[in-house]
């Protein structure tokens, strides 16, 4: 699902927002980069696990086209 992503001054994700609703983030908990089919069409991606104060999200940047898109939300 594509998102709206604030970042702080460090890059990271400061807000997410979808569905015209914003969620502040809480922690950062973990992050990590993908890069993958490089012989085909590149995917190159920053994926963020982030605590806000109802869940627990896994947030991706995608660096090829600029866009945000939440993976999955744990409540």
């Amino acid at each position: 699902m594509p998102i709206q992503v604030e970042i702080d001054t460090s890059g990271a994700p400061a807000s997410v927002a979808w569905a015209a609703v914003g969620h502040r983030v809480v922690e950062v908990c973990s992050r990590w980069r993908v890069d993958d089919d490089w012989w085909r069409v590149p995917v190159s991606r920053m994926y963020y696990t982030l605590r806000t104060p109802l869940a627990l999200l896994e947030v991706y940047h995608d660096l090829c086209t600029d866009d945000w898109f939440l993976e999955r939300m744990h409540d």
